[in-house]
């Protein structure tokens, strides 16, 4: 533990970690004045090479690059054993390690006993260089972290220009403390960083995945600014602690093994790319010829230049002064500029500066030698800008935490095995090549331009859990993008900072709502008209009510309803209905400062602060009049995008709140409201290329309209005023989180071996007010239903609470904002009318093709996509069309239909619950190749498509078979998870008491799935084309038909059964004998007895089917199989479902 926090623990930090770096630079650039020293090369005349001397410069360049080979061991002692030990042990075992080296050189009097000493030595600084930059980056936010090991590498530098200054020095020493002392200097530089780490704490991303979260916890609070005036239970702890245990999870659920082999195979997490991008920034740092100067600096300007022995050393000592101000630019640029910038800048100039200096090293004059000495100068401020500290910075920052140890030691070995060949080869190219030694160095850096901009992401202000996301999806995202969430913490504390602060409120406008015969205050204010078209385009938020005026109508032309909805749901009295007849005459316009400080743990004000569903069916009145009378708006330079069409601003894409017949979804109710403004504000942040909204339209008061100055200053007063959260006891919490983790979860992650929504999502939750009380309102409904209650209030209240939290957060498309919309779904497929439930899915639909999210997102992402996509799936059975989400948004934009197959069948060894979303996509296809628009012929003709043109019968006859066969194929291949355990036939004979079999399955994913694949077959072999010969025999309808009934009646698992409303009704109109009925009713019934799901209105539906008097004979007709190609059609009374 430490016993310092806040800033002077991050600048100890920072310290130690530049400790570490500085006795790294120091021993690189030590042996590079030593060489040609006279007491050295007197000592060791084998390595000899000055001018008129014998000595060896092959064995000289060995001397010198087997310290790189000690290295190289101990960034492998890293990969091995550093994950295991910890961060701050490798670095203490370095240190001492490394002192043991030093005091092994500067004791040398012979060749073999120097080189031991400076194997040993590379080994402890091969410990210390592979995990310092991991511990640093670890104990360090966001917003610094790119600053922070800027700082350290700078470090490193000026410890190159003290080992330059320090040979400069000891220069004028005759005898042979002129190369000792500085060798056992380093020691100083060892005892210094393992005195520092001692005394600091250990990455808590180590502890946490060591078990040693109350540690951990400690240490992310003590890292925070302001830890001297927060708990360590504060929210941006817990947050931290959060964020980071889940990536801990996501990671070992990404891997059954944890060897170091995982580092080289990809898998979801895409191990193997990510460390090949750490190990090729080192690979270019030193065949970028770094080292060429850093090692040989004093040589070259010997041999290259022609200088004298003390001039050389001079120079090198200046240029190490150059190379270490050069380090101080990325300090303040490194997290402005980003990383990618920065490398290409370096690249470019090192290329240009290496060719330079070939030409000038091929002339051999005197101005020559002057030129290449600046370029030397030149390669080394490009070199200290942007290719120094960031390659030690990626393997830290793009591997996961699961590999980020072994990565790291990875990417320090291929530095140091870099170094070596760089070391070894140098002085034996300077000496028979020349000048073309600096040539081919030209080649590698311009090679390393198109490596650095096509494959190495961008990282900067990103947390690392965040830098997970751009390589967890199909595709490595080299950008972070907006739909991804906020980048950093930076962005995120500056937006709560905001949020806290006072705001001073001015001029408010307002809408006559003569609908309500009451005025509201509008709470965003009106953007000024001369406010620059650039910051028009560039504001995120959703629009604001408009201030649009209305026709009278007279409270007798309203439903009873929607005068007393407050009453009844308990909404704020606050804001009931107000009589018009007030007088307008008022003050001219007034200003109002209202302080808005939120308490810590409050909800932030916001627009839609106002809870009445009156006031949210207006706002969206508001909205479908402006979509509609748009042109009626003088347009200004301001509204560029005003007159741009969208598909969204259709009138019958927005729902008019008046024409619904649901269930708590009634007509002017408040679930109605509520959900009527969410979804046109998904609709509305969903639009393409768009801005969030327009610069506001001057308006002109019509006749009846009540202006701004027209408000009592009291009036203003009440509808200013916070909007008071529900409060909800602990202990009624806590029966609501029970029931969702013991119940609705199961109906959730019942495709999701990881359990998302059980344990990702409850998690996201103590940050996302809006993911809280989403999850409430559904576990509070779900308990309404089942229990058969009149009342909705609690759950009311939850979901209005919720949909007032998460309007203002729906433009960021993050990850909780899609979380909290597919929930609120399940709530409304849970309580309204079967015939709205597309109604209730496309506004969540379209967010969610905004955001990008498909079925192989990865993560928390793709179990949110599978969870919509089975209510999608089943919304399109009941209605008969399409899915909402197109079948080609399902899967990324680079993967073809048939790659996507082929990955979900190769799931079947190691994910049978990907595979069992295969069946999703597979009834998904279904629905576009039965029901898409291009084939909505007759009823009696959709087996007979040869009547039209050949293109029509090839299309729907090959995309018929096509999909069946694929059908059929995921039956043939099913993993053992997905296959019966049990299984019981039917009772046959008279009086039979079990009209179909038991077949029993071991997990939700294997019961749903087998279902959505009989359901499949069932339609397809209801509607298949009578030209179309299969070339092997089919199983009959009615045999799949049995097994989907059977599968409900065997299992009792709940999620399962909220799926199976649709599959049995399908299978039910195939049943011709009573029992069998009477098994489908019971079924039916009891799903809606045990889980709440509403049921009753299909065992209406079947009942209507079968006829009243249900007689067998009269429905034994309609029992079909395969031979007979009947097609079970719809009637279409049934079909206006």
């Amino acid at each position: 533990m430490t016993f310092l926090v806040g800033k002077p623990l991050t600048l100890a930090i920072t310290a130690t970690a530049g400790s570490g770096f500085l006795l790294f630079g120091y021993d690189q650039g030590v042996m590079s004045g030593l060489l040609s020293g006279d007491a050295f090369v007197r000592t060791f005349p084998e390595i000899d090479t000055t001018t008129g001397s014998h000595g060896s410069s092959t064995l000289q360049g060995t001397v010198v690059a087997i310290y790189e080979i000690g290295c190289f061991l101990g960034a492998i002692m890293a990969l091995i054993w550093g994950e295991k030990v910890g961060r701050r042990m490798c670095i203490m075992a370095g240190c001492v390690i490394l002192s043991i080296g030093a005091a092994l050189q500067c004791s040398a009097f012979s060749i073999p006993h120097m080189i031991v000493g400076r194997i040993v030595a590379g080994i402890g600084n091969g410990l210390n260089t592979s995990t310092i930059p991991v511990w640093h980056s670890e104990l360090s936010k966001p917003e610094s972290r790119g600053k922070g090991l800027a700082i350290e590498l700078c470090i490193n530098i000026f410890g190159v220009m003290t080992a330059y200054w320090v040979d400069y020095g000891m220069s004028y020493v005759k005898n042979d403390a002129q190369f000792r002392f500085p060798i056992a200097l380093q020691i100083l530089f060892a005892i210094l960083t393992f005195i520092g780490i001692i005394a600091l704490p250990e990455s808590p991303r180590w502890l946490i995945a060591h078990g040693r979260e109350s540690d951990a916890r400690r240490i992310i609070w003590a890292l925070q600014p302001n830890a001297h005036s927060i708990s360590e239970d504060d929210a941006v702890v817990n947050q931290d602690v959060a964020e980071i245990t889940q990536a801990i999870r996501e990671e070992q659920a990404a891997t059954e093994e944890s060897s170091f082999m995982m580092v080289f195979k990809n898998g979801p997490q895409k191990f193997l790319h990510r460390t090949l991008l750490g190990m090729g920034g080192q690979m270019m740092q030193q065949l970028s010829g770094v080292n060429l100067i850093t090692y040989y600096n004093t040589v070259i300007f010997e041999k290259s230049v022609g200088m004298s022995h003390n001039l050389a050393l001079l120079l090198a000592g200046f240029n190490g002064v150059a190379y270490f101000v050069s380090t101080l630019v990325p300090i303040w640029t490194i997290d402005r500029l980003g990383r990618r910038k920065l490398m290409l800048f370096a690249v470019i100039g090192q290329c240009a500066c290496m060719a330079i200096l070939a030409g000038t090293v091929w002339d051999g004059g005197h101005a020559a030698g002057l030129v290449a000495t600046v370029m030397l100068f030149l390669f080394n401020f490009f070199f200290g800008v942007g290719l120094l500290a960031i390659p030690w910075l990626l393997p830290a920052e793009y591997s996961p935490l699961a590999t980020r140890t072994r990565s790291a030691a990875l990417a320090t070995a291929t530095n140091w095995i870099f170094t070596f060949l760089v070391v070894e080869i140098t002085p034996v190219s300077i000496d028979n090549v020349g000048y073309r030694t600096y040539i081919y160095f030209a080649v590698f850096n311009f090679c390393f331009i198109p490596l650095i901009y096509f494959f190495y992401p961008e990282t900067r202000n990103l947390t690392l859990e965040q830098i997970d996301h751009l390589f967890t999806g199909e595709k490595v995202k080299l950008h972070w993008h907006a739909s991804m969430g906020i980048a950093g913490d930076a962005e995120r504390r500056d937006t709560d900072s905001l949020r806290h602060a006072p705001r001073k409120r001015t001029r408010t406008g307002c809408i006559n709502c003569s609908r309500r015969r009451r005025k509201y205050q509008t709470l965003s204010e009106r953007a000024p008209s001369a406010q620059p078209q650039q910051e028009s385009q560039q504001e995120a938020s959703a629009p604001s009510p408009l201030p649009v005026s209305y026709p009278d109508q007279t409270p007798a032309q309203l439903p009873q309803s929607d005068f007393n909805a407050c009453d009844d749901q308990r909404l704020s009295p606050s804001l009931s209905i107000r009589n018009h007849g007030r007088d307008s005459g008022r003050n001219d316009e007034t200003t109002n400062e209202v302080p808005n400080h939120i308490p810590h743990n409050a909800s932030p004000n916001h627009l839609y602060m106002h809870s009445s569903p009156e006031f949210v069916i207006d706002e969206l009145a508001a909205l479908r009049d402006f979509s509609n009378n748009a042109a009626s708006f003088p347009r200004t330079a301001q509204e560029p995008y005003q007159g741009i069409a969208s598909p969204l601003f259709d009138h019958s894409v927005f729902s008019d709140p008046v024409n619904f017949t649901n269930d708590v979804f009634l007509p002017g109710s408040a679930y109605e409201a509520l959900h009527t403004t969410l979804r046109n504000r998904q609709l509305w942040t969903a639009r393409p290329d768009i801005p969030s909204r327009c610069s506001s339209p001057a308006s002109v008061p019509e006749s009846g309209a009540v202006t701004p100055n027209e408000l009592h200053p009291s009036e203003v007063h009440n509808y200013s005023r916070p909007r008071r959260p529900f409060e909800l006891s602990p202990a009624r919490e806590n029966v609501l989180w029970q029931n969702y983790l013991n119940e609705i979860c199961l109906w959730l992650d019942m495709f999701d071996n990881h359990r998302h929504f059980a344990s990702t999502y409850p998690q996201m939750a103590k940050s996302s007010p809006h993911l809280r009380y989403s999850i409430l309102a559904l576990s509070a409904r779900q308990i309404e239903r089942k229990q058969n209650q009149k009342s909705q209030s609690e759950s009311l209240s939850l979901y209005q609470e919720a949909i007032h939290l998460l309007l203002p957060e729906l433009e960021s498309k993050t990850t909780p904002v899609i979380a909290s919309c597919v929930i609120l779904c399940v709530l409304e497929m849970l309580s309204c009318n079967p015939k709205e439930w597309r109604r209730h899915l496309d506004g969540c639909a379209y967010l969610i093709q905004a955001a990008e999210i498909n079925g192989f997102s990865g993560k928390e992402e793709q179990a949110l996509f599978w969870c919509f996509a089975r209510m999608d799936v089943c919304g399109g059975l009941i209605s008969e069309e399409e899915t909402i989400i197109p079948i080609h948004h399902w899967i990324p934009k680079d993967m073809s239909p048939a790659e996507a197959s082929q990955h979900f069948l190769a799931s079947n060894i190691s994910a049978f619950d990907t595979y069992a979303n295969y069946t999703v996509y597979l009834c998904a296809q279904t629905l576009g190749v039965l029901f898409n628009s291009s084939s909505q012929l007759p009823p009696s003709c959709v087996s007979c498509r040869y009547l039209g043109s050949p293109d029509d019968r090839d299309t729907y006859v090959h995309r018929w078979k096509r999909l069946f066969d694929s059908v059929e194929e995921w039956y043939d291949n099913r993993p053992n998870q997905m296959k019966p355990i049990f299984a019981i036939p039917a009772t046959a004979g008279p009086g039979q008491e079990k009209p179909f079999p038991t077949v029993l399955y071991g997990n939700g994913a294997a019961i749903s799935g087998n279902q959505l694949y009989h359901t499949c077959a069932l339609l397809l072999l209801q509607r298949k084309p009578k030209t179309l010969s299969l070339s092997r025999r089919p199983k009959s309808v009615l045999w799949h038909a049995r097994q989907i009934c059977a599968i409900s009646a065997s299992n009792t698992h709940h999620g399962c059964w909220t799926n199976a409303l649709q599959p049995l009704w399908l299978a039910g109109k195939a049943m011709s004998h009573h029992s069998e009925h009477t098994a489908i009713i019971e079924t039916l019934t009891r799903i809606e007895r045990e889980t709440g799901w509403a049921t009753a209105w299909r065992v209406e539906d079947l009942k209507d089917f079968w006829g009243e008097d249900d007689d067998m004979d009269e429905m034994e007709p309609m029992r079909v199989d395969a031979e007979g190609d009947v097609s079970l059609q719809t009637p279409r009374s049934i079909r206006s479902l």
